[in-house]
């Protein structure tokens, strides 16, 4: 007959559940075996506090709760009832609705460019609206998904914008009446600089411009810098003199009446 191993004996020992033989099975066991001994003594207190009637309660008590997971497997396992089939349902409509968001994230060709630099003053912006259009570098820049309808006034025109990096990129806004404005980024905030694309290759930039509240044909300008040329440090009069270095392309569309 094989040997019992008498550390097994302990958890009996603690609550006091052992025979009288066993009991000294383990006693002698201890005696020669240090690390026995130790859980032996650690034991004798859990087994005092077992052996109040109150304390035994109380650990009892707590044994016999459910875990979690026996919890979560036991609402499966029960039938299924109205409200369970509506708190589905609308996890399922949850999980459709973050796939969509997640579809609609921006793919990864698009550019983060950021505000950068001296913030163009309204003579500055009148500056470059009074310089022709000048394609020195690949760009270009278009009204996504609208082709040539008219828009309505105040509506927000997601624009795509493909240029040659490293640059700083603004764009203006020649209205049909009304005094021109910066429209992208928002008024008060540098030209964006587009950093170094890492596969090489044209930089797309998206952005979001709001069309003037009056009708007619509205003017949307591309201002393309090289990155080391901050427009907003040059005094207004001295951008003639760096428009070589500019790129600068007109978009045109119309507003309809209200």
């Amino acid at each position: 007959m094989t040997a019992r191993d008498p550390k097994h004996l302990l958890a009996g020992y603690a609550t006091d559940s052992l025979g009288e033989a066993e009991r000294n099975e383990l006693l002698r066991a201890a005696l020669d075996d240090q690390e026995l001994f130790d859980a032996l003594v650690e034991e004798e207190g859990l087994r005092e506090l077992l052996q109040d009637p109150a304390a035994r309660q109380e650990v009892l008590a707590v044994l016999e709760q459910p875990t979690g997971w026996e919890r979560v497997r036991a609402w499966f396992e029960r039938p299924a009832t109205l409200v369970d089939l509506a708190a589905i349902g609308g996890l399922a409509a949850a999980a459709v609705v973050g796939l969509a968001l997640v579809t609609l994230r921006p793919s990864s060709d698009s550019t983060a460019a950021r505000p950068t630099g001296a913030v163009l003053s309204p003579a500055h912006v009148e500056a470059l609206l009074g310089l022709p259009e000048k394609q020195t570098v690949p760009a270009g820049i278009e009204i996504e998904g609208r082709a040539d309808a008219p828009v309505a006034p105040g509506e927000m025109l997601p624009v795509r914008i493909s240029l040659r990096a490293p640059a700083r990129v603004v764009l203006l806004l020649a209205p049909a009446s009304g005094a021109p404005s910066q429209a992208w980024p928002a008024l008060g905030q540098a030209p964006a600089l587009v950093p170094v694309q890492a596969k090489g290759g044209p930089a797309i930039v998206s952005a979001a411009v709001e069309a003037p509240p009056a009708p007619g044909t509205q003017r949307l300008r591309l201002v393309v810098a090289p990155a080391d040329l901050d427009l907003g440090a040059l005094a207004p009069g001295a951008l003639e003199r760096e428009s070589s270095r500019l790129t600068i392309v007109d978009l045109r569309y119309q507003v309809k009446q209200r």
